[in-house]
């Protein structure tokens, strides 16, 4: 009888890790753990044996959490550093971005939930891989690496030839740590590093802490890091412009919803940002604009909550502005699209979205004089 029920339990946890997995893989594997899954149920429906169903399943979770924390993670493979004496005369500037694939990657998504949960990950990890195969899902691929190659290819244009102009992620390839091995290993020996972040924040730490981790600044190889965007005028009256210039009837009211990013971002540097583009955008005396500064997006029902206090106002036009992002990803259209989704607009309200500037010309320009900033100053 131990025996039967002790089964029975194992039986229980590989149905647990099947359901789980149907939402977490996707393609011949997702259909393999559906049909699996089905067949299981069947046979406890047959057999009326609910017994420890909840035990089973959390003790399911928790493994296959495990498992890919061990088997799924994607695994960076660095060459040795084998620095020259010989410097190549070409400067170098290497673009670092989030970074994510065009289409839903289980290894790569694995790899950022830990870089960013750390030991936590083995409670979160499947819930937040299903989130990420959701949004893929929905919104079909992220323009990130598109949008990414744009960007080298006018910076690079703007540089000139005497500069190299280079993609790296943290997230997804190329990674940061080969590019930056790759480099070294070819003889350069001057890098400036442009974290394509608006503020400080998660992902800028992790930025630093994983060059630290690699050690190479013992080569002797200077790295200069080029300062964030939060802080840019030019951007700021550029959102500015981008609202100002689409209203049709200076009489209408027209609302404006400036989201913020608190959870990876600095949240100071964050609101700053935002209150410059409210404030050049009130500067502009003869409009009716009306301006609320919703935070928290891992709380979406208080941006709802916000849109709809401006649609009170009776407003003919509402625009939706997330800019405390430089780079459209996957979760930033799924936030967009669930605001817009959500928000209760009334048909004779026109709607507008705003996203991060990335490969535009005045985003181009800015990046550009940082890197021409960092390079004229002494230190690294």
């Amino acid at each position: 009888m131990k025996g039967y029920l002790g089964d029975n339990m194992y039986k229980k946890i590989f149905l647990g890790f099947c359901f789980f997995s149907m939402f977490i893989f996707d393609g011949f594997l997702e259909n393999i753990w559906i049909v699996i899954f089905t067949i299981g149920v069947y046979q406890l429906c047959i057999n009326k044996d609910k017994k420890d169903i909840f035990k089973s399943f959390i003790a399911s979770y928790l493994i296959l959490n495990i498992l890919i924390l061990i088997f799924f993670q994607e695994n960076l493979m660095l060459k040795e550093l084998e620095v020259y004496s010989e410097k190549k005369s070409k400067k170098v500037v290497v673009l670092v971005y989030e970074g994510e694939d065009k289409k839903y990657n289980l290894k790569e998504r694995a790899k950022e939930v830990y870089n960013k949960e750390g030991f936590y990950a083995i409670f979160t990890m499947a819930y937040k891989l299903s989130k990420y195969k959701d949004m893929y899902e929905d919104l079909g691929s992220s323009p990130l690496k598109n949008k990414s190659y744009t960007t080298r290819e006018k910076l690079s244009k703007k540089l000139g030839k005497e500069y190299m102009v280079v993609n790296s992620n943290l997230y997804t390839n190329p990674y940061l740590e080969e590019t930056l091995v790759d480099l070294v290993n070819n003889g350069h020996k001057e890098i400036i590093l442009c974290p394509l972040f608006l503020t400080k924040g998660k992902d800028y730490d992790l930025l630093k802490k994983r060059i630290d981790h690699m050690g190479i600044l013992k080569y002797e190889i200077k790295i200069k890091i080029t300062d964030l965007f939060w802080n840019s005028e030019v951007l700021a009256k550029a959102y500015k412009d981008e609202i100002i210039h689409s209203i049709k009837n200076k009489e209408k009211a027209t609302g404006v919803l400036l989201v913020g990013l608190e959870d990876k971002n600095n949240l100071e540097e964050d609101i700053l940002f935002r209150e410059k583009i409210k404030k050049y955008i009130l500067d502009e005396k003869t409009y009716n604009i009306k301006i609320k500064l919703p935070l928290l997006e891992n709380h979406k029902k208080d941006i709802i909550k916000t849109g709809a206090e401006l649609l009170e106002y009776g407003i003919d036009s509402l625009y939706l502005v997330i800019p405390t992002s430089v780079f459209e990803t996957i979760y930033i259209q799924y936030l967009a699209e669930y605001i817009f989704k959500e928000l209760n607009i009334p048909s004779e309200t026109k709607f507008y979205y705003i996203g991060p500037w990335n490969e535009k010309d005045v985003f181009i320009e800015e990046l550009y004089k940082k890197i021409k900033l960092v390079e004229n100053e002494g230190g690294a």
